[in-house]
């Protein structure tokens, strides 16, 4: 048995009293692990309980959750592959149009942007923050689904899957994220890549150039590089 023992009062009898019980109750302490189990009802834990001394054992527990599927994911995903994934022929077309010198005039921005945000508001309530973290969050945008923008993970308040700010109305975005990813068996990709807070010289800018032209994290990430 380990325990922390401090604070202000204590006395050695205090000590000694709680290190006796502690031989005390060592003997028999498996009938004892019930009163110190606060499992909560329907909750996952990593692992697998032994039902006979109450204690966790070596076997990680079934994920029993329900993937997601929507629509919007699905369609998601297909741009992605087609639009930002380095090996797609279509990828180094935008790539080579976005490099060109004439697309980085102010009036060739201006359409780009204009165009990027007519998309990306009305399917992602797009925040205009032009470093954009839909790949990191299954393409549900952070910024605007989530009341704290929680980039990089969940903050501490979310509690049972419930965003802190409405609970039991709408679920942390995180929580969302793996649903989705568990459809594809990637539910564990979400733990590989840290998210660096938001660039804000980006806002305002189009995402779409700023990826191709290696400015936000996820070009930087794939290794994509500004024109030279």
């Amino acid at each position: 048995m380990v325990a922390h023992i401090g604070g202000h009062g204590i006395t050695c009898d205090m000590v000694e009293y709680i290190i006796d019980k502690g031989e005390e109750f060592a003997s028999n302490w498996e009938e004892l692990v019930a009163e110190f189990d606060f499992t909560q009802k329907d909750g996952f834990y990593l692992f697998q309980k032994d039902e006979k001394n109450g204690l966790n054992t070596a076997t990680l527990a079934a994920k029993t959750s329900k993937p997601a599927n929507p629509p919007i994911y699905g369609f998601s995903r297909l741009v992605h592959k087609s639009l930002f994934n380095p090996h797609s022929f279509v990828f180094k077309g935008f790539d080579a149009s976005c490099q060109s010198d004439r697309q980085r005039t102010p009036h060739a921005q201006r359409f780009f942007t204009s165009s990027n945000n007519v998309n990306k508001v009305v399917l992602y309530d797009c925040m205009d923050c032009g470093d954009c973290a839909l790949f990191d969050t299954a393409f549900i945008c952070p910024m605007s689904q989530c009341p704290k923008g929680q980039r990089n993970g969940p903050c501490g308040g979310s509690h049972e899957g419930w965003c802190e700010v409405y609970p039991t109305e709408k679920q942390c975005i995180w929580v969302r994220a793996y649903i989705r990813l568990k459809r594809s068996k990637e539910e564990n990709s979400i733990t590989k890549n840290v998210v660096p807070p938001c660039n804000w010289e980006l806002q305002h800018s189009s995402s779409w150039l700023n990826f191709y032209l290696g400015r936000d994290h996820t070009s930087k990430k794939m290794g994509i590089l500004p024109p030279k």
